[in-house]
């Protein structure tokens, strides 16, 4: 599993070296973005769903994400209350709002590669939520120009536009309905499965930037302690308390409240034209280094 790791390591060195190079440039990243998000993503999802056993008592990981994101988000907020609006609206857009997508069904696949994708696909159900929903209402609601106006349409649609998201809803009913699809037609999606994990690695190599702005820096390190301080201890007693006798779902939720911040924060704060824009991006790259350490040493000892 260990040299499995180093190969996910070295490729994101990889895609950080094209860019260094030139041969990538850092725009180049909403292409491949849009690739494995639409394409290689979906198509490992519907590869790893189509006969997998999957059981109602996996719904518990949804709710458990949207109970975290709620918490996480007021505590988050409540350690920058001598801060202005925009400060707290972006502590609270990027508490809890994760890189499920991107980060970690790449890792999940090599850590877990016979039921990794089913227990985090279930979570990101949740997640979705939480950044769809709840993290676009903070950024709206600390914003300047915000109100306090929850915009149900607006959650929706970008669940609906989530077509990893859609895909796995999908396969979660044709699995529980016992219909499965032809294996041509899974054998050439595998083909597209493959792909995926270098693809995404090489996309997190080419986003990487470590660029430190020296103003946020003790801001970025106090919303770092608070990350995965809470993260780790929810994690914990989620573990050692949460009533249910499957042992992967407790992993999944201690592994993935540790995942580095989700992309889309970035465009929200674009949209509401936070000045905090920086911080965030500083943040979220420190916190993709901190979480690719997490589980190196996670499945070195753990797995």
């Amino acid at each position: 599993m260990t040299g499995k790791f180093a190969v996910i390591v070295i490729l994101i060195a990889l895609g950080y070296l094209l860019k260094r190079i030139n041969i990538l440039k850092e725009e180049d990243n909403q292409v491949l973005a849009k690739l494995v998000l639409n394409v290689t993503l979906p198509a490992l999802v519907i590869v790893n769903l189509n006969k997998a056993e999957l059981d109602i008592s996996l719904s518990v990981l949804p709710v458990m994400m949207v109970i975290y994101g709620i918490i996480a988000k007021v505590i988050a907020i409540s350690f920058f209350l001598k801060y202005d609006n925009e400060m707290r609206g972006t502590i609270g857009m990027m508490m809890a709002s994760l890189n499920i997508g991107l980060f970690a069904y790449p890792l999940v696949q090599a850590i877990w590669p016979k039921v990794g994708m089913i227990y985090f696909g279930m979570a990101d159900i949740g997640g979705a939520i939480v950044m769809f929903g709840i993290t676009y209402f903070i950024g709206n609601y600390f914003s300047s120009s915000g109100n306090n106006t929850f915009n149900l349409r607006f959650l929706i649609l970008n669940l609906l536009r989530s077509i990893p998201l859609m895909t796995y809803l999908m396969m979660f009913g044709l699995n529980m309905s016992n219909l499965h699809l032809p294996d041509p037609v899974i054998n050439f999606l595998d083909v597209l499965a493959q792909a995926n994990m270098p693809l995404s690695m090489i996309l997190l190599g080419l986003m990487l930037n470590f660029r430190v702005e020296r103003r946020y820096l003790p801001i970025a390190l106090k919303y770092l302690a608070i990350h995965y301080g809470f993260g780790l201890i929810a994690g914990l007693l989620v573990y050692f308390f949460l009533p249910v006798s499957d042992q992967m779902i407790k992993t999944t939720l201690m592994v993935i409240w540790l995942l580095p911040i989700g992309v889309a924060v970035i465009p929200y704060s674009i949209q509401f034209q936070y000045r905090t824009l920086p911080l965030i991006g500083m943040t979220t790259n420190m916190t993709i280094v901190i979480s690719i350490v997490i589980l190196y040493y996670f499945q070195m000892f753990f797995v």
